[in-house]
């Protein structure tokens, strides 16, 4: 499998946090690997049948993303709630929430794939976020 990995992410895990006497609160945290917070991946926007498939689902703006193995990153899209920030736009998270209204904000769409389970790339599709 070739792979250009050209555009950077940042990726935030939602958190679940029980506070005793104040309850439950839910945080984005991003989701950091060593001393790394940014990642590069392969981003293909989707077009043709792909396109048409989603639209016929509600989803507006989606794309495939490809980058090398990472066990933190590969964990935390297997089990919780992440947001895909494209071109690692600091405007995509304000005061701790995701900006619905900025274009670089995205949802993981469906699952991950550790591809042929050699743990060498994950391929994954994402869809624009629209909040909640």
């Amino acid at each position: 499998m070739k792979l250009n990995p050209n555009t950077p992410i940042k990726l935030y895990a939602r958190q679940s946090t029980y506070v005793p006497g104040e309850g439950n609160t839910t945080q984005w945290m991003q989701i950091t690997s060593g001393a790394f917070e940014t990642y590069y991946c392969e981003w293909t926007g989707s077009f043709g049948d792909r396109a048409m498939s989603a639209e016929s689902l509600g989803v507006k703006d989606s794309a495939t993303i490809r980058m090398t193995y990472n066990p933190d990153i590969y964990e935390k899209l297997r089990t919780v709630r992440v947001l895909i920030i494209k071109n690692a736009d600091t405007s995509g998270i304000v005061e701790g929430e995701p900006d619905k209204n900025n274009p670089n904000v995205y949802e993981l769409w469906g699952g991950v794939d550790n591809v042929k389970e050699e743990n060498q790339f994950l391929e994954f599709r994402v869809r624009r976020y629209e909040g909640l």
